[in-house]
């Protein structure tokens, strides 16, 4: 790209039109296909503050030297050229701004659903053909201007020049006119004072009492999904509170009013004082300005209760209380370094489980549903199978003697750390495409929103997973379930480390065990392990009676109506089963 930039402006200085119009077409295209093969290939133009936009300048200001140098054009042409070009570029520079500030609805400060009928919601996404439009504005905006202009100086037909303008000049005529929607509605968007006084007013009118803290991005919203259903079963008002404006949007279907606040000032700021409860499914550092509310209670409910690491936060001991599954949530953290009080645990259940399906599916090919877990941010704390045990996994479960059907459910975070991850991902839905093509077919990849863990759950016999919170999720079902061992750790300590995988068959790197496992647990009458994992359902979810959203509900109500933190652990006996 640099060579080809210097040969038009030597073609210029030369005054030569053919090697300029050379230079020129090698230029435009050797950009888009060099920046495709080799990434970093303008990084010496960067250094040199060579952008897209002042390499377009120094094309311009060569053509302009063209002209001059060529002779024969006539002063007419030059100022054509360059107040065409000046006016072109001031179009360039609006549109690059327009697009800067449609760009900018992740900063939007409000956000809503469910508040009613001209409610801040986040704007539709830009068009990809606009996208493009922009980015091509942006480095190739002189193209029709320089290679006709080229043209009509070899061919002596100097209007083509002005052709080149025109068409130009339309085209980022058309890109501006496309923006005004956009532009009207962000302008609205980002009234922050006008609009927070709208949302404020409409909050206050819904007088929430319990409140749904997340403050991830649109690709963790399964996090916050899986309260919803739970929120609007209770008694009292509850309401969704985000902090990105596209995680508005992302949330499932919900009849909960869901307000984002992107600034921490304006958090502070809003006025909180019907609400009671907040209960967090995160321990993210945007937390701290709710934190700081000191009429409300604050409860980390978590998005999970699993065995790893980060299930038992030290980050945790910052709430009033924290809200486990179960016992084994208990003694999760009095077994950790945490430092959250016992008194402070209060075990709820897990709401979200009622419509997983207890017993056989009936299924006429028995189902096996892989869902191993994401790599995780950091390989000390990763307990994800996919990257050694993944496709041996799979492999066997498509071994076509075995006959048996394979939903494969990754994590939503899988390869988003590790490019092997998502490599071993893309490798493993590959082999199950091939074995549907090859008349083996029913197997399944589930991503996204195609169906709920909990659905796959349903459709499944059996269960392959890791290390977290998909085991606890899958115990009401008491079907049996395999954990892997990716690190061959001897059985006996693996099991003591992961109290969720007592129950469970133990599956080592090499899967030499899975031949004997499925025969065991496809064979009626032959699962050993079925009464302790109804004895493991109890320890990880808590008692089958009070139900779940009871002992929830019990805990908002006791906690809504707590007086003064000195006292808000004197649970009534009445309302909160032991342990809560």
């Amino acid at each position: 790209m640099p060579a080809t930039l210097a040969l038009m402006v030597v073609a210029a200085v030369a005054g030569s039109p053919g090697w300029f119009l050379g230079g020129a077409i090698a230029c435009y295209v050797a950009e888009p296909v060099v920046h495709r093969l080799l990434p970093d290939a303008d990084r010496p133009l960067r250094w040199g503050e060579l952008n897209a936009g002042a390499r377009t300048l120094i094309r311009q200001a060569a053509f302009v030297l063209l002209l001059v140098q060529a002779g024969g054009v006539g002063d007419a042409a030059i100022w054509t050229a360059a107040l065409g070009f000046f006016v072109l570029d001031w179009l360039r520079a609006g549109i690059l701004i327009g697009a800067t500030t449609i760009r900018r609805a992740n900063t939007i400060p409000y956000a809503s659903r469910n508040l009613g009928a001209g409610e801040p919601a986040f704007p539709a996404a830009e068009p990809a053909w606009h996208v493009r439009l922009v980015t091509l504005v942006e480095g190739y905006a002189d193209v029709p201007t320089l290679l006709l202009g080229a043209i009509g100086l070899l061919a002596g037909v100097p209007e083509l020049l002005i052709a080149g303008l025109v068409v130009a000049a339309a085209g980022t005529l058309a890109s501006c006119v496309a923006q005004v929607p956009y532009l009207k509605e962000m302008r609205r968007l980002l009234n922050g004072r006008r609009t927070g006084r709208l949302v404020q007013r409409r909050v206050s009118e819904y007088e929430p009492e319990v409140v749904l803290y997340f403050t991830g991005m649109a690709v963790n919203a399964y996090q916050a999904n899986m309260w919803l259903e739970t929120l609007e079963r209770l008694d009292r008002k509850a309401m969704v509170l985000v902090r990105t404006p596209e995680v508005v949007g992302a949330l499932a279907p919900t009849r909960l009013p869901v307000v984002c606040v992107s600034r921490a000032e304006d958090v502070m700021n809003f006025d909180w004082s019907t609400v009671r409860v907040a209960l967090y499914t995160g321990n993210t550092g945007k937390n701290l300005h709710l934190l700081r509310e000191p009429a409300i209670k604050h409860v980390f409910v978590g998005h999970g209760d699993s065995d790893k690491d980060s299930s038992s936060n030290p980050v945790s001991k910052v709430f009033d209380q924290v809200w486990v599954a179960g016992p084994a949530g208990r003694d999760r953290y009095r077994n950790s370094d945490a430092g959250v009080r016992d008194e402070a645990i209060v075990e709820v259940g897990r709401p979200q489980l009622a419509g997983v399906a207890e017993g056989p599916t009936g299924n006429e090919v028995p189902t096996v549903l892989y869902a191993p877990t994401w790599e995780g941010w950091d390989s000390e704390h990763s307990y994800c199978s996919l990257l050694t045990m993944g496709e041996k996994i799979v492999a066997a479960l498509l071994d076509e003697a075995k006959g048996l059907r394979v939903i494969y459910r990754p994590h939503p975070y899988t390869g988003t750390r590790m490019a092997i991850a998502a490599a071993a991902h893309k490798r493993i839905i590959a082999m199950i495409e091939q074995a549907n093509r090859t008349g083996r077919g029913g197997h399944r990849v589930v991503t996204g929103a195609e169906a709920s863990l909990h659905e796959c759950f349903n459709q499944s016999d059996m269960l392959i997973t890791d290390i977290s919170s998909v085991i606890s999720d899958y115990m009401p079902s008491l079907k049996p379930y395999v954990v892997t061992n990716p690190h061959a750790a001897n059985d006996a300590e693996f099991r003591a480390d992961f109290p969720s995988a007592s129950a469970a068959y133990l599956l080592g790197p090499g899967c030499a065990e899975l031949a004997d496992i499925l025969a065991v647990t496809t064979t009626p009458g032959r699962d050993p392990l079925a009464e302790e994992r109804t004895r493991l359902r109890d320890y990880l979810l808590g008692p089958a009676e009070p139900d779940a959203m009871t002992r929830f509900a019990a805990a908002v109500d006791t906690l809504a109506e707590a007086g003064p933190r000195s006292t808000m652990y004197a649970f009534p006996a009445s309302r909160v089963p032991d342990h809560a």
